[in-house]
């Protein structure tokens, strides 16, 4: 049986793969949305975030009729805070993947917090 914890820190390490294997430029793209993402709370449209839906990071469901656009993965609104750097010598770059480790191991003792233990 998985726990949330490792549920999370799959999730995590998934969208973190998926980024990586982004062709360059595209990936530039994609990590600019996936931080906007993160600090919106305006639900997530093909129109306001075209690279997301490109490369299925928001992904359109059908509920009684109606399409709605959603995150692929439940952890997509945290990946900016433990995944991406930003700064004016590079832009967006993905973390390296030791940097990124230890990103998300810090965060899954505070997300560790909140979660029901099984």
């Amino acid at each position: 049986m998985i726990t949330p914890q490792q549920r999370y820190r799959q999730g995590i390490e998934g969208i973190w793969q998926k980024v990586d294997q982004l062709p360059k430029g595209q990936d530039q793209v994609v990590m600019s949305q996936l931080w906007e993402l993160g600090e919106t709370s305006a639900l997530p449209t093909p129109t306001r975030f075209p690279a997301l839906a490109a490369h299925s990071f928001i992904t359109e469901q059908l509920t009684e009729n109606l399409s709605v656009w959603k995150p692929s993965s439940p952890y997509l609104k945290d990946f900016w805070r433990i995944g991406i750097d930003i700064s004016q010598a590079y832009g967006f770059r993905l973390r390296p993947h030791q940097a990124f480790k230890a990103s998300l191991r810090a965060e899954m003792d505070t997300v560790a917090k909140f979660l029901p233990l099984a």
